[in-house]
């Protein structure tokens, strides 16, 4: 009986993705241990078993590397990826914080590290798009440079470095870090659709009584 060459590519196309989850999640460990700044393409070959020129065919670069290792470290934390809308800008804050309670050694590694923060400078263009688009309507009518301001601190309260901040300093664990940002950011946007368009210089948008 012939042999079907749809099950046998099924089956090549398997291994190729299992190597890459492996080759993520070598690099993956290495970051939790600290040691992702001498993991090179030779490293990661001995360490997932593989020859070096299939780490370069799964990621030619560096850089490629680090984008791979960001998106694991993503779904690590957040299956919701990048808010997609308004309301998504609190409503993710919560699943989110709970999941870096979850993982706060890594996520630590992720903010406080040079390896860590070259890891998110990745995917700095996505993040900062995303963010732009979620707060797109609130922003309307603001110069370009405040509706980057504003997208700005909006990500900031929607990240990392703000769990870390009030974990070390304040205490607070992730569920309760995660209601005082929701709520900043609730207030900010309620802010920004107040003032409809006036700088952020101004007064705060909520018309006085």
């Amino acid at each position: 009986m012939p042999k079907d060459p749809t099950a046998a590519g099924s089956l090549r196309d398997r291994q190729k993705a299992q190597t890459r989850d492996d080759i993520v999640a070598a690099m993956l460990e290495a970051l939790a241990a600290g040691d992702l700044e001498r993991v090179t393409h030779d490293a990661l070959a001995r360490r997932v078993g593989v020859a070096r020129q299939t780490v370069y065919r799964h990621f030619p670069d560096r850089e490629s590397l680090m984008r791979a290792l960001w998106e694991r470290v993503n779904r690590e934390v957040s299956a919701q990826g990048l808010p997609g809308d308004e309301a998504a800008l609190a409503d993710q804050i919560g699943p989110l914080y709970a999941n870096f309670d979850r993982v706060a050694d890594l996520i630590t590694v992720t903010q406080s590290t040079p390896q860590g923060r070259a890891m998110r400078m990745s995917v700095k263009d996505q993040r900062a798009k995303a963010f732009r688009a979620a707060a797109a309507a609130a922003t309307e009518g603001l110069s370009d440079k405040e509706a980057t301001q504003a997208a700005a601190v909006l990500q900031l309260l929607h990240g990392g470095q703000a769990w870390i901040e009030m974990r070390q300093q304040w205490g607070l664990s992730g569920e309760e870090a995660a209601q005082a940002c929701a709520w900043a950011v609730r207030t900010l946007l309620a802010d920004l659709h107040a003032r409809r368009g006036r700088s952020l210089t101004d007064a705060a948008g909520t018309p006085a009584r």
